[in-house]
């Protein structure tokens, strides 16, 4: 686990963040945004292989975005844990607006930099809003979900996003390789205790 004592030092809880495992769409490069996509098959399979191996660690909750994809990995997690699952909308992937269910191949040039600048002319959330959800989670972790062990499953930018949070780094908005720190089923570990 990384240890960190700067970030939210009230705090009492050892928190697994996971991205959810792969999708059909995820395979053909198909942008998801909110569409209830299901695993593919071999994303089922990766996520049973992730779910046997943290079959021993403990937690005591899992809390999850709403969408489909998210909520078939938690359940595929806790088949070995039988504990209670919470949908947080907070944790719901970023908007993509009028991208959602494109190929990315299929983009022109034009709409690559409308994509690129998260364009309210293209109906998309800004990384600043996603980010801004992040941090509501957060304040909302200890009241909501006051366990000492929870597993955290949502989608690619949103774990990453938690990921500079835990860290007490900042994100940066412009470099589009940075806001993207998981493979798909990837568990990583923080450790918001005070020592």
């Amino acid at each position: 686990c990384k240890q960190n004592d700067k970030i939210f030092v009230s705090f009492d809880m050892k928190i697994y963040v996971m991205r959810h495992g792969t999708t059909v769409w995820n395979e053909k490069g198909i942008t998801q945004g909110r569409t209830n996509n299901r695993l593919s098959q071999s994303g089922k399979d990766l996520t049973q292989s992730v779910a046997k191996k943290f079959a021993s660690t403990k937690i005591d909750a899992i809390v999850c975005s709403p969408l489909m994809r998210t909520i078939q990995t938690a359940n595929i997690i806790n088949k070995y844990h039988k504990v209670k699952i919470f949908k947080d909308y907070n944790l719901i992937e970023i908007d993509q607006g009028i991208f959602t269910g494109r190929h990315k191949n299929s983009l022109s040039e034009k709409e690559m930099q409308l994509k690129m600048q998260r364009s309210k002319l293209a109906k998309m959330e800004s990384y600043e809003e996603c980010f801004e959800r992040t941090i509501k989670f957060i304040d909302e972790l200890k009241t909501k979900y006051n366990f000492e062990n929870i597993l955290i499953v949502t989608h690619n930018l949103n774990a990453t996003l938690l990921q500079y949070i835990f860290e007490n780094d900042v994100p940066d908005f412009e470099d589009f390789k940075s806001l993207r720190k998981f493979k798909n089923a990837e568990i990583k570990c923080f450790n918001t205790k005070k020592y």
